[in-house]
């Protein structure tokens, strides 16, 4: 089995996405964070998690005399480098990406969760647009959301200005060439 294919479990991407979102957590905080996965299922797919590589054991402690791990996302999948990334092959390059939009997924759905959600007032949007650019092209227009956004990341928290997470994903579609007119 695949790094990727070891994901495509609904209850092991719950775990990720737990893990994504609250960071190191033992399997008992994992269970009160999926209440809904029996402790011996969520303590398999653990299992399984982690001899695939995607989570590993932060620390481990004695409890009552048993040993409790704390377990997070592996370093190469939690917040990848520029140059860790360029190092990972394609499987590893799949997983990363399943890992990195499951915490969409998750931050999503802690957001409808909530039940005070308003998308219009919260200014909610997702949407795609695909575009033709050159490379310079591409490169002008990421300055221009660059220098946007470091305005923006220069906010500290205050009443009326809630953390607002912006995502881009840009890549290239298959075919790369404008169509014969």
């Amino acid at each position: 089995m695949t790094t990727a294919a070891a994901l495509l479990h609904p209850v092991r991407l719950r775990i990720v996405q737990s893990l994504v979102a609250g960071g190191e957590q033992t399997t008992h905080q994992l269970h009160e964070r999926l209440p809904d996965i029996p402790v011996a299922t969520l303590y398999r797919h653990v299992a399984h998690l982690a001899r695939h590589g995607l989570i590993e054991v932060a620390t481990e402690q004695r409890v009552r005399g048993a040993s409790e791990r704390t377990y997070r996302l592996a370093p190469e999948f939690a917040n990848p480098t520029p140059e860790e990334v360029q190092a990972l092959g394609a499987e590893q390059l799949r997983t990363a990406f399943t890992v990195f939009v499951s915490g969409l997924i998750q931050d999503f759905g802690d957001y409808l969760d909530d039940n005070s959600h308003d998308l219009a007032a919260d200014r909610v949007s997702f949407a795609q647009a695909s575009f033709w650019a050159s490379d310079a092209e591409l490169d002008a227009f990421t300055r221009t959301l660059t220098t946007a956004l470091e305005q923006l990341l220069a906010h500290q928290p205050a009443p009326g200005r809630p953390r607002r997470p912006h995502t881009t994903v840009i890549m290239p579609s298959p075919r790369t060439d404008p169509p014969d007119t």
